[in-house]
Order: C-alpha cells, then sequence, then structure tokens
C-alpha cells in the first residue's frame, strides 16, 4: 500500500486539475457565447457608474494582458509555481487553460451591463448573423483542432500525470487552418466579437479591446514557438500571412534589390523609406561624434548604398572608403560626391569579403547593414581583419524582439508602408548580447547598446531620429579592436585613400 499511495495521490491531483480545467473551460466558452450573443446585456455586474466603468476596465484588460504575460518565460515559470514541484512542469498546459478560463468567466459573468442598446438585428438579418455567429464559432473550434485538441484545452497536461507520463505535445501547427494564415484561432475569435446580433456600448469596447490583443498577443506566441521550433518555424512564418486568412503574393524577405532598383532617387528626395535612411544620419553621428574624431582618420563605410553616411562623414574631414554590394546604389554615390566636390573612394563589394588590405583601417562604420548580411560571423570577421589594433568599430542595428517584429516588420513594412515590403527579415534580426558575444570573442572591447528610434516628425512627416530609452528596436555601439595585427596581406584588394 505504501508504494501505491503516491502513484494514486499523483492520480487524484491529475483528476482534480482535469475536473477545474475543463468545467472552467466549458463553463467559459459557454458565458462567453451567451453573453456576446446579446450584447453583453444579460451580465450579472451590477456596480453603479462610475464604478462600474472602472471595474468593466480592469475586467476586459486583465484577460489579454495576463494571458499574453504568460505565454512569456517568466509566466510559464509562474505557472510550474501552482502545483507539486515534481508534476508542475508536466500540468503547465492544464494550468494555463484554468487560469486563461477563470478570466473568461470573469470578464463576462461579473461585467456591468450599460443598458443601452443601439441596435438590435430583426426577422432575415437577425437569422443571417446568427448563422455568421455560430459559424464564427465553428472555425474557432476547427483552428482548435489543428492546432491540437489536447494542448489548447489542456487535457495534455493532467492526461500524462494520470498515466504517468511525460506530456506528448503536438508538432508545430502548419496543416488545416494553418495553411491559411500563421494565427487562425484569433482570427475566428476576433470574427465572433464582430458577428453578434446586438450592438451595444459594452460589445463595442470589449470588441476593440480583444480585437487589438488578437493583433498583438500572437506575437508572444510566436517567440515561444521560435524558441521551441527554430529554423521550421521561421520558414513557416515567411511563408504564411500573419493574421489575414488568404494566400498573398510572397514576398521576398531581406530583399536587397531595392537598393539598386531606387539607387537613382537616392539624393533627390523623392523615395520616402530613403528619406528615412537620410534623416537617421544626425542621430547617428551625434553618438558617434562623442566617440571619435574624424579628421584625417582611415574610415570604411561598409554598407555605404548611395553615400548617405559617408559624405557626412568626409565632410568632417575623414578618409572614407565606401563599399556596397549594390551596383547601381554604388554608382549614383560617386557621382554626387563629385558634384558635390568629396573626395571618397567608392567600390563594389561585400561584406563577407571586404576587398581591403589588413589593418588598413581606423575606424569602420557599419549602420543599417547587419541585419541584412548572409553571414553575419564572417562580416564581423572581416571587420576585425580591416581593422587597425585600437581601431573602431560604429554600428547600429535593429533588435531580435517581438517589438522590433511589430515595429519594423508588421507596422513599418506591411501596415504604415514606410519601408518597402520585403525589406526585412526578422529572422537576421541580432539581440545586443548575442552581438557583444561575437564581438568580444573576436577581440572588441564593446559598449553597452543604447537605444535608437523616432522622435519626431518633419514638415512631409518623415520620422527624425534620435536616442530613446529602450534598445528594444534598433540599438547603436561601440568596439574597439585590441591585440596585435599580424603581417598577412591580401591580393587583389582595394587600397584606402591616401
Amino acid at each position: 500500500m505504501t508504494r501505491l499511495a503516491p502513484a494514486f495521490r499523483r492520480k487524484a491531483i491529475a483528476v482534480i486539475y482535469g475536473l477545474l480545467c475543463h468545467g472552467l473551460f466549458v463553463g467559459g466558452v459557454a458565458m462567453m457565447i451567451c453573453q456576446m450573443y446579446f450584447g453583453m446585456t444579460r451580465s450579472y455586474g451590477r456596480l453603479e457608474a462610475p464604478w462600474s466603468f472602472l471595474a468593466n476596465a480592469l475586467l476586459v484588460l486583465q484577460f489579454p494582458l495576463a494571458h499574453s504575460a504568460l505565454l512569456t518565460r517568466r509566466g510559464q515559470a509562474l505557472l510550474r509555481r501552482l502545483a507539486p514541484p515534481a508534476i508542475a512542469s508536466d500540468l503547465a498546459t492544464t494550468i494555463f487553460v484554468i487560469i486563461a478560463a477563470s478570466q473568461t468567466l470573469l470578464l463576462f459573468s461579473l461585467w456591468t451591463p450599460s443598458g443601452v442598446v443601439w441596435w438590435q438585428a430583426q426577422g432575415p438579418i437577425l437569422l443571417g448573423l446568427s448563422l455568421l455567429y455560430g459559424a464564427s464559432w465553428l472555425l474557432l473550434a476547427r483552428a482548435i483542432w489543428d492546432a491540437g485538441l489536447g494542448l489548447q484545452t489542456g487535457a495534455i497536461g493532467w492526461i500524462a500525470v494520470f498515466k504517468g507520463q511525460r506530456p506528448s505535445y503536438p508538432p508545430m501547427p502548419a496543416g488545416g487552418l494553418f495553411r491559411l494564415c500563421r494565427q487562425p484561432i484569433y482570427f475566428a475569435f476576433a470574427a465572433t466579437l464582430w458577428t453578434v446580433p446586438v450592438w451595444t456600448p459594452d460589445q463595442l469596447a470589449l470588441a476593440l479591446v480583444l480585437t487589438c490583443y488578437c493583433l498583438v498577443g500572437p506575437l508572444f506566441k510566436e517567440a515561444r514557438f521560435h524558441r521551441i521550433f527554430g529554423d521550421d518555424f521561421m520558414r513557416y512564418r515567411r511563408g504564411y500571412r500573419y493574421f489575414l486568412p488568404w494566400p498573398i503574393a510572397r514576398a521576398q524577405r531581406n530583399d536587397l534589390g531595392i537598393y539598386d532598383i531606387h539607387a537613382a532617387h537616392w539624393w533627390d528626395g523623392s523615395v520616402r523609406w530613403l528619406r528615412t535612411l537620410q534623416n537617421l544620419v544626425p542621430a547617428r553621428l551625434a553618438y558617434f561624434d562623442t566617440i571619435t574624431q574624424w579628421p584625417g582618420k582611415s574610415v570604411l563605410d561598409l554598407g555605404c548604398g548611395g553615400g548617405f553616411m559617408a559624405e557626412a562623414l568626409a565632410s568632417r574631414g575623414a578618409k572614407v572608403t565606401g563599399i556596397d554590394p549594390a551596383s547601381a546604389a554604388i554608382a549614383i554615390a560617386t557621382q554626387h560626391a563629385a558634384a558635390m566636390g568629396l573626395d571618397i573612394r567608392y567600390v563594389q563589394g561585400e561584406g563577407e569579403d571586404i576587398p581591403l588590405s589588413d589593418g588598413c583601417m581606423d575606424i569602420v562604420v557599419c549602420v543599417d547593414v547587419l541585419e541584412h548580411v548572409a553571414d553575419v560571423d564572417r562580416v564581423l570577421g572581416e571587420i576585425a581583419r580591416v581593422l587597425k589594433p585600437g581601431g573602431m568599430f560604429l554600428f547600429d542595428t535593429i533588435n531580435r524582439s517581438w517589438l522590433a517584429r511589430l515595429v519594423i516588420v508588421v507596422l513599418a513594412e506591411s501596415v504604415l508602408l514606410l519601408l518597402p515590403r520585403g525589406t526585412h527579415d526578422p529572422s537576421k534580426f541580432i539581440r545586443p548580447r548575442d552581438l557583444t558575444a561575437k564581438l568580444t570573442e573576436l577581440g572588441f572591447a564593446v559598449s553597452p547598446a543604447i537605444g535608437l528610434g523616432p522622435r519626431g516628425l518633419t514638415r512631409r512627416f518623415d520620422f527624425t531620429f534620435g536616442t530613446v530609452p529602450t534598445t528594444g528596436i534598433m540599438y547603436m555601439a561601440h568596439g574597439r579592436k585590441a591585440g596585435q595585427l599580424g603581417q598577412s596581406t591580401r591580393a587583389g584588394v582595394v587600397q584606402p585613400p591616401a
């Protein structure tokens, strides 16, 4: 009997968690279906204004905020504290559903109705909307099935504990509705919010807040999928639309052809994204100017494009060499520098194979480049090679974070169209700590990163830039090369300007 006691106790705990999980899940879903169908007019909250407004705001915000927080690493760690330590990790999915279902029950049962009904469908319209509402819920059920019913309902955790096994998680969802978009669950849930036959201020507030959550919340889920499934998820991610469920003409990610295509307009101010690149130069130099003196220094502008940074450095007295793989951009940079009377040497080349001799540069400037290269380790090695001992590497790049993906890829490229679609591949973004580690291995002493981001607008409603309190989107830093330069040289290289 003594040997059976721990197994019996484990099974009893599993059953308790399972009953709690599925009971709350069914109750929460049923309450949500009913309350939204009637426009949140039949909920049980009875607070008087203005307390009802405050209570309703807290109720509607607690769901997306806590739900998203639990998808983060810290949230996952918290879930593991809510069960006996020996089985806490296995019960994590069950506990997550218990919390989410409890939040749903709280929201839809304790909401205080405003008592105002703006519109209520009648006759054939009522029938049509009711069918559409039901179809949205069936779509949501199918999406949950495609994602893994056991995982989405919390059954995987408690059943595994009951059987004395480890949970068997489903593979990364990529079939069924996931062939239409990456987030069919969130799309279907958003559809249920907007197909109700009764509209009230309550339903509108609920629909607006939870739709925003459906658009932003999945970013936390995708970050977790990237940690779990790695390159498999990134390949899937590149092939399917984030939210809207229909095929798209898939834009090439990290499309470097845009620099040749738009090269002729580099300096004429007619292309918004090129104006944005130009507006970044003062912000970058405001930081770089505090790091080094430019007059007389040999400076490589790696990834120079049409020459915005190179010309700014040359005007400061630097001896500048600009290198870029885009031939058309190099041509326009050369023409513009000559027209401005600036002595800048431009060379077509790639960062993975810099056509310069060893130890020939005092400074390498590399902005808006590292998030585009094919092999960042090789590029950094080449930068270290061409720098003199004690030389400076000044750079900025994009952080590998959910915030950067939201701002740079989703908003700037897809929504606001500030950048050409496909300019960036978020899998190439680099975390500050990862970049620091790579540079440290190459013998650089690296400074702490500082944030770079929008600070204002011009008369043409273009962003101006400067330092910002967060490095979550873009960041700048610098490194100083240490060590002794070897004696090796390379054949067939371009010498820097004397």
